[in-house]
């Protein structure tokens, strides 16, 4: 028999193929509608290591459990993201990837916050802080440094829990995408207060519907991330359809279709959301520096370690620009960068991401945080448009860049106009509206700033920051104790402490119960100290704990405010930290708060006593309210500012300038203990300073002092004060970057204040301020020294150019006309002239020598004690000052006359502090005062001092000096000019004839 012949499977036709092949695409569909997803999920395999309420902290293993050996690697994702951005799927796993080669991969997860108790509740600094207590927890763990890696906003937080730890614990900082100067984040490059402008007015626009906001929804985030490339989601949907008859194809793109699809995105905490906008993007502060974590702040200069950012191309979330915002923000960190074409998403995610992104990671850990040569370059590919994906957003954003060309820096004008219209006019209006029973106070000031923006931070102190809230409840607290112990309206009461946050909470307090604050210059002892409290007729005294042995002595009850220095205070001492109530937070029952009016006194100054005794200035609340509105005007003051003051609060520039602008800015206010120039740049940084405000010779010592890496990228966008030297304000800005300077003419008694707002002419004083009253230049007589007069026997006003008296009319009826003077009606009587220029006038006399240039602009030459007379010709101190200072040898130089025995006038005299290790150079010092000054002003003398004595506010004092004369008490030596030695000689007796004989 025949065997019968096997059958066999016939191929499918081309039709039968298709069949199957919608079969198998429609099970997988149904799977699809039905379960949401192909297949079982994916996760490379990791182990808890530790949870806390706001995250779990993953570390990486092999399929056996095991972690990797080598370095800590801490990877943090963004807030709207979850830690699947560095695990979507087998083929782009960067944690599979990384421990593959034989790294330790840790991951901080924040899990998905709606899905949590509380999780909605959570704060920026929640998440920093996670991020801070997971790089511990993998230092405790691996006994090494982890390098700390970010995406996104996870860089951000990278950034900040690394600055936040001072890079304690922190190898190296690795980012993708991290934007740190939100300025330069715009669609086209335009100028900084355009940017400033337009990020503050779309802030304020959003500021309330923000405040009720609870969360950003995941959905939101994630289509808007579709909605950066609808192109790109339109291939991504084309694929799926497309891959539905091959389950192989689909389970490989499941973790991504599902990520992008929403997983992969969870919700913002309103809270966090709301910190984000009002500090990372409305003031810039990754940037500026001074944000505020747990109480503390914070600047990115804090990070030391190596750092490597990468940016994309096309990304359009965070750009280059505003991606390398980092080296200026950090700049005592090695910052690398990597510019890989790509957008945002891609930095992480993609072939990009596999190829070149974390190969150059683990050749940079592999390094010990660099890049070795031979690891790819950080030159920027040429962007392209990677198969067109980006064309219907190019179009979509077409109009808006042309736009933003259009305005440019054009609009520059217009932003000020903005800008002077929402602060500046309300403030001057207010100037000019000023009478005597205006309701105006430091006390009312404070209380408005604390119920309208109660938890800004409006204290910046030794790193921790203090809200305007808790500014309040501070001062309520005290407000209660003075009364307990007797306190009254009207008491004077001393202040002797050192600039500490106290010194305003007291001053405050007394300011609410209408009490007079008496501000003591801390360096005050015995006889000066018993002159000080009987002028200021203190009724009771407070002091600081550095202070209670000079208290003391002077016999006065003592009231101490602060912790004692050692053990419990003395007997007979109050303590008054004892004595507050934590629980209380409002004002006692009965007290009227916030009633203080101008016309009423509000706090006693001392001159600061250069040449003299000082004398009590009287500062009433309009006083403090002109001083405080002046300044918030001019420095253009706003809540997005931190003003740094280094200046003792016993100083009117610190006290009514710095810290009243401020506070009636709604700023914050850095304050340190004392200057130094040392950490002032690191200080600025940390505090995110904007303003900073000097006197004296404060600005010398900064450009004295040794270099600093980075101290010409700082966040300050103005130096306010008085006293600055024209050598040392252009020596300024060439070393620190052309910060602009405002430079004011005031006193503290005084009611004239001239302001160089547009601080182009280096060394002038400006003009007054708008609103001030009349000043005038009267003539001085060489020979007598008093006021010239003409035939009716009016003064004589000086021509353009000519050195004159400033004067400044007193008008009671105008705001800014009223000379409050001092506690003394003899030493008020003697700064007030009458019938100046017609009968019944009154004019408030400086004692200070200025010219006025042609273009109306005033300029300060001397005080009218400290220029002398010599040889017929009047010789300004200050003059020959400048050209002293400017000298490579010279530090510091004190111009004064000295009387020398039968001979007319003054001879010049200079004692200088010269530069360390420096000794007098004759010969060159000969040579350039020969230059620069005319024979009368040469000193004659020149004396070398170890140091000068300065007051707290970096004045030179000089009155020790010319009582002195040129037998110095301490044996320094004097030099003599001598003309025919053409150098400066020891001094002898030939020398001395020679130098007097001329």
């Amino acid at each position: 028999m025949s065997e019968r012949p096997r059958s066999r499977r016939r191929p499918l036709s081309g039709l039968g193929r298709r069949l199957r092949s919608f079969r198998s695409g429609a099970r997988n569909a149904l799977e699809l509608l039905k379960d949401g997803r192909i297949g079982a999920p994916y996760q490379a395999p990791h182990r808890e290591h530790h949870r806390e309420a706001t995250f779990v902290l993953r570390r990486y293993t092999d399929a056996s459990g095991a972690p990797g050996e080598g370095a800590p690697l801490l990877l943090v994702p963004p807030l709207m993201v979850t830690t699947e951005i560095y695990d979507i799927s087998p083929e782009l796993s960067a944690v599979a990837w990384l421990r593959a080669q034989g790294l330790d991969v840790w991951v901080v997860d924040f899990g998905s916050p709606e899905r949590v108790e509380g999780g909605l509740e959570r704060t920026l600094d929640d998440h920093i802080l996670a991020v801070s207590e997971a790089v511990g927890r993998v230092v405790e763990a691996t006994g090494r440094p982890a390098h700390l890696a970010g995406y996104s906003q996870g860089g951000m937080f990278a950034y900040q829990a690394a600055a936040y730890r001072r890079s304690d614990g922190v190898a190296s900082l690795i980012t993708f995408g991290s934007p740190v100067d939100l300025r330069r984040n715009l669609p086209v490059k335009v100028h900084d207060d355009l940017a400033e402008a337009f990020i503050r007015a779309a802030g304020a626009a959003l500021s309330g519907p923000f405040q009720s906001l609870e969360q950003l929804p995941a959905a939101i985030t994630s289509n808007g991330f579709k909605l950066l490339n609808p192109r790109k989601e339109l291939q991504q949907l084309m694929g799926l359809f497309g891959a539905l008859p091959n389950r192989e194809a689909l389970e490989r793109r499941e973790p991504r279709r599902r990520f992008l699809g929403g997983d992969g995105f969870v919700a913002w905490p309103g809270p966090a959301f709301r910190d984000f906008v009002d500090s990372v993007i409305v003031q810039n502060r990754m940037a500026s520096g001074g944000f505020v974590i747990d109480g503390r702040a914070v600047s990115l200069a804090d990070i030391t370690c190596p750092v490597l950012c990468f940016m994309g191309t096309r990304d359009e979330l965070a750009r280059p620009a505003a991606v390398r915002g980092i080296k200026r923000a950090a700049p005592r960190a090695d910052v690398q960068e990597q510019v890989i074409e790509a957008g945002h998403f891609g930095l992480v995610v993609g072939s990009r991401a596999m190829g070149e992104v974390w190969p150059t990671v683990a050749a940079w850990i592999d390094a010990g945080g660099r890049l070795e040569p031979g690891a790819p370059d950080d030159g920027a590919p040429s962007p392209g448009d990677a198969g067109g994906t980006r064309a219907l957003y190019d179009v979509a954003t077409v109009l808006a860049d042309s736009l933003w060309h259009r305005v440019g820096d054009a609009s520059l004008n217009m932003v000020d106009l903005v800008e002077t219209m929402r602060w500046q006019l309300p403030r001057l209006a207010r100037l000019e509206s000023l009478h005597p029973r205006s309701r105006v106070s430091p006390g009312r000031a404070l209380a408005e700033q604390a119920a309208a923006i109660p938890d800004e931070p409006f204290l910046l102190w030794r790193g921790r920051a203090y809200t305007y809230a808790e500014a309040e409840r501070r001062v309520n607290q005290v407000l209660h104790v003075l009364l307990e112990l007797g306190v009254t309206p009207g008491d004077h009461v001393a202040l002797l402490m050192d600039t500490h946050p106290d010194v305003l909470t007291a001053l405050t307090a007394l300011s609410r119960m209408g009490a007079v604050a008496v501000l003591l210059n801390t360096g005050l002892r015995g006889a000066s100290l018993e002159q000080a409290l009987e002028v200021g007729e203190v009724r009771h005294l407070i002091v600081g704990p550095g202070h209670l042995e000079e208290a003391r002595a002077v016999g006065r009850e003592v009231w101490l405010f602060g912790q004692p220095e050692q053990g419990d205070p003395p007997e007979g001492v109050t303590h008054l930290d004892a004595r507050i109530d934590p629980s209380v937070t409002a004002p006692p029952e009965g007290v009227a708060v916030n009633e203080g009016r101008a016309e009423e006194l509000a706090m006693l100054l001392y001159t600061s006593g250069t040449t003299g005794l000082p004398k009590a200035a009287r500062i009433t609340n309009r006083r403090w309210a002109l001083a405080a509105l002046g300044s918030a005007a001019a420095c253009r003051l706003t809540p997005a500012d931190t003003v740094y003051c280094p200046l003792p609060l016993h100083h009117a520039t610190g006290l009514l300038v710095a810290v009243g602008g401020a506070m009636v800015g709604g700023s914050r206010l850095a304050l340190v203990s004392r200057f130094s120039a040392r950490d002032f740049w690191s200080d600025v940084r940390r505090s995110g300073a904007t303003v900073v405000f000097y006197v004296g010779e404060l600005c010398r010592y900064l450009v004295n002092a040794p270099p600093q890496e980075g101290e010409e990228r700082h966040p300050v966008r103005l130096f306010v004060g008085n006293g600055l030297r024209p050598d040392v304000w252009r020596r300024l800005q060439e070393r620190f970057g052309e910060v602009p300077v405002l430079e004011f003419y005031g006193s503290t008694e005084g009611n004239v204040a001239l302001a160089n707002l547009a601080g182009e002419k280096v060394g002038s004083v400006g003009r007054p301020i708008p609103g001030a009253g009349e000043v005038a230049l009267v003539r001085l007589d060489a020979v007598t020294g008093e006021h010239e007069r003409d035939a009716q026997g009016w003064r004589v006003r000086c021509g353009a150019g000519e050195a004159g008296e400033l004067l400044a009319r007193i008008h009671e009826a105008h705001p800014m006309g009223h000379f409050e003077g001092y506690t003394d009606p003899e030493a008020t009587a003697e700064k007030v002239l009458r019938g100046v220029f017609e009968p019944g006038d009154a004019w408030f006399a400086t004692g200070d020598l200025l010219r006025q240039d042609e273009e109306g602009d005033f300029w300060f030459v001397d005080r009218i004690g400290d220029t002398f007379r010599w040889r017929g010709e009047n010789v300004s101190t200050e003059q020959v000052a400048v050209v002293l200072d400017g000298s490579p040898q010279v530090r510091m130089a004190a111009v004064y006359g000295v009387a020398l025995p039968g001979q007319e006038g003054r001879a010049g005299m200079a004692a200088l502090e010269l530069n360390e290790g420096q000794a007098l150079d004759g010969a060159a010092l000969f040579e350039r005062v020969e230059a620069n000054l005319f024979p009368a002003a040469r000193p004659l003398f020149v004396r070398c001092v170890a140091r000068l004595e300065v007051t707290g506010s970096l004045k030179i004092v000089k009155h020790r000096l010319q009582r002195e004369g040129i037998a110095p008490e301490g044996g320094d030596p004097v030099w003599v000019y001598d003309a025919e030695a053409r150098a400066y000689v020891p001094m002898n007796d030939a020398s001395y004839a020679r130098a007097v004989r001329g």
